[in-house]
């Protein structure tokens, strides 16, 4: 799967798990579905390149933010680059 985009593949009890790059996803997928192979779920995954760290102080008060953020109906998911 590498020489179609993969960059890290994962296995587990759920079956494998295979991380790609944004511009790799329609390749691999592709890919996958000429070998016949299940595919049970994709999706996208936001992982930031640059972390941020803080206080706990300051963790606090931005999962406290977050929080708020995904009550609202219209927020589909929300993504943060704090370190954890």
């Amino acid at each position: 799967m590498i020489d179609f985009g993969a960059e890290e593949v994962f296995v587990d009890e759920d079956g494998i798990h295979i991380y790609a790059p944004f511009e790799n996803f329609g390749s691999l997928q592709k890919e996958l579905e000429s070998r016949e192979i299940e595919i049970i779920s994709s999706g996208f995954e936001r992982i930031p390149q640059v972390t941020k760290a803080l206080s706990e102080e300051e963790m606090a008060d931005v999962e406290k933010l977050l929080e708020k953020i995904e009550e609202d109906d219209d927020v589909q998911n929300v993504y943060h680059s704090m370190q954890e």
